[in-house]
């Protein structure tokens, strides 16, 4: 895999921009990849976008406990910035 390390903080408004840009070039490998196999480009991104809803449906039954409380209190203290902050 080729992602690269994210750059940003979380509270950049930039860093969602930069996750798209980070994944982009391996999303584009698996359609070739797909395509080089006898799937077509279409099917392929469909088949990708129903993946990423099963794989959304699991994690919201069952988030990350590694990554989910640091993400979630990063972004409440963005949100809510505590009196000294």
């Amino acid at each position: 895999m080729t992602i690269e390390a994210a750059k940003h903080r979380v509270s950049h408004p930039d860093r969602h921009l930069a996750c798209q840009e980070a994944v982009e070039r391996d999303l584009q490998e698996i359609i070739d990849k797909a395509n080089m196999l006898g799937w077509g480009t279409v099917e392929t991104m469909d088949a990708i976008e129903e993946v990423m809803r099963h794989l959304r449906l699991a994690y919201a039954e069952d988030p990350d406990p590694a990554e989910e409380p640091i993400m979630d209190a990063r972004l409440f203290l963005h949100k809510h910035p505590t009196e000294e902050g």
